[in-house]
């Protein structure tokens, strides 16, 4: 380029200042080039370098053998053990196994067959008659479960600590069965409880409130059942009902 500049023109042509300016500003222009050109092939080293870590993060991700959530996996394990009909259980343990390694089918199995026997064994514990007591002296005006509502609360916990229906309705009835005295402007309705019993944290273990997980959406609801829960707790020591 500086040749070319230099065989066009006059006979001396540093002595023409304006050809003099543009040979400075394509110097200029050059290294400026030769800056950015430089600066392009550092960002792309180190593009290049962590792309290659995440594919070494990915790689390694792929070859572990365990769950990369295990609350989740613990979560469907509750689930499909919560069900009361055996068939039922089986039938979702089936349609989960596909989704899990050959070499973790075996254990998901065991894992299911253990949470039932210790479901079943938390259901042996924790009598109805225990419960109903519980209850009875906690829903009314002033009390645990002042609105309706608040049997969603009751739901959350029993569920998980007792062994009660996941089903709402059926969680209703259950509750209904029970031998309480309770005002009717208090008892247990489905009507009032259906919608919250699907917020998604009623899918984890309300005794084990670090690993339940809230979207903003369900933040108020899931403060006001966890106070629900906590204070119901506190009942259940009071009468002597064995916990985890």
């Amino acid at each position: 380029m500086t040749t070319t500049f230099l065989n066009q023109g006059n006979d001396d042509p540093l002595q023409d200042e304006a050809f003099v300016a543009q040979l400075i500003n394509a110097l200029i222009r050059m290294q400026h080039a030769m800056e950015e050109n430089k600066q392009l092939k550092q960002r792309v080293e180190a593009l290049e370098s962590e792309n290659a870590a995440l594919t070494d993060t990915l790689e390694q991700w792929k070859s572990n053998d365990e769950w990369s959530n295990r609350v989740t996996y613990d979560n469907v394990v509750d689930q499909i053990a919560s069900l009361e009909d055996a068939s039922k259980r089986d039938d979702a343990r089936r349609m989960f196994e596909p989704l899990l390694k050959k070499s973790q089918v075996t254990q998901f199995r065991r894992d299911i067959k253990r949470r039932v026997k210790e479901l079943n064994e938390d259901g042996d514990a924790y009598n109805d008659k225990l419960v109903a007591q519980v209850l009875e002296s906690s829903a009314g005006k002033g009390l645990i479960i002042d609105a309706k509502w608040k049997w969603a609360g009751a739901y959350w916990l029993l569920r998980w600590a007792c062994n009660y229906p996941v089903d709402a309705k059926d969680f209703c009835k259950k509750i209904g069965s029970l031998e309480m005295d309770i005002a009717a402007e208090y008892e247990c309705s489905y009507e009032s409880i259906r919608k919250i019993c699907t917020l998604s944290f009623m899918d984890y273990d309300p005794r084990r409130m670090d690993a339940v997980r809230v979207s903003k959406n369900d933040q108020g609801m899931f403060s006001q059942c966890r106070e629900i829960v906590l204070k119901l707790v506190d009942e259940f020591q009071k009468s002597s009902l064995p916990q985890e």
